[in-house]
């Protein structure tokens, strides 16, 4: 499924651009394209996408022809200013619609420009490092030898490399193959994955959800977590311990997990 029939309240942002080729021959050329985004960043002015270095970033693009019908076979490009970069498929459009999945790469703000054929759009996009254990509120009252918990910026420290099926591959520096296999702790947001009020299972993540259909980002701000007994279904930040893992290679997006794990600010 697609962030477009997935995400019904995605935000959205248009921009219109005619084509030079008038009347019923410019019917299948590109006229318009609207940006699909899933959240921002507090602003003032224009739209700013909010992004952890390293991560990844969702947007959608839905492209139509001067008559406002929707525009098949168009491929959808993305540049940046800065160096972020598209992976994963090549763009084109069907049913007038595609997926674009970004590598926040560079730290910092950016200006990506998403095109199709003759027409433009752009989005501005705020690079940032990972949020310390802090800056998860009241997470840690309570919690003993809370300077020991994990960050998220160690587990980004994984090289990921991405192919064009969007399969993942990582190798790991040594600082971070230390912990493998060692007890750690993690603070995060849970994402269920059981349809139930409690979960032995389910995923801890750098980021809020904001879409039930996928991760909020990538490989690198998730963790897959078994836990040691059933643990109440929340959106607040959690503290979980356990084992860690690591896997080389991921075709479905999951390189860390916490085996043997339970919620320890709960």
């Amino acid at each position: 499924m697609t962030i477009r029939a997935r995400c019904a309240a995605a935000l959205r942002v248009t921009a219109l651009a005619f084509a030079l080729v008038a009347g019923p021959a410019g019917a299948a050329t590109p006229a318009s394209i609207e940006l699909i985004y899933e959240q921002l960043a507090p602003s003032d002015g224009a739209p700013i996408v909010p992004a952890i270095h390293n991560d990844i970033v969702y947007l959608a693009a839905e492209v139509r022809d001067a008559n406002g019908e929707f525009v098949d076979g168009v491929p959808v490009t993305v540049t940046s200013r800065e160096g972020n970069r598209r992976i994963g498929p090549e763009p084109i459009t069907r049913d007038g619609y595609t997926d674009l999945t970004v590598l926040a790469a560079a730290r910092g703000r950016d200006t990506l420009t998403i095109s199709a054929g003759p027409v433009s759009t752009s989005i501005d996009l705020d690079v940032r490092a990972p949020d310390t254990a802090e800056a998860y509120g009241d997470a840690l009252d309570g919690v003993a030898d809370a300077d020991s918990i994990l960050g998220w910026a160690a587990l980004m420290e994984a090289n990921l490399d991405y192919d064009e099926q969007f399969r993942v591959s990582a190798t790991y520096p040594p600082a971070l193959q230390k912990r493998f296999g060692e007890t750690v702790r993690l603070v995060g947001y849970m994402l269920p994955l059981q349809m139930s009020t409690e979960q032995s299972r389910f995923i801890l993540s750098a980021n809020p959800p904001v879409c039930f259909f996928h991760m909020p980002g990538g490989p690198a701000t998730v963790v897959d977590v078994h836990s040691d007994g059933a643990a109440e279904m929340t959106w607040e930040p959690i503290v979980v311990e356990g084992r860690l893992s690591a896997e080389s290679e991921a075709e479905h997006g999951l390189l860390y997990s916490l085996s043997d794990a339970r919620i320890i600010n709960r």
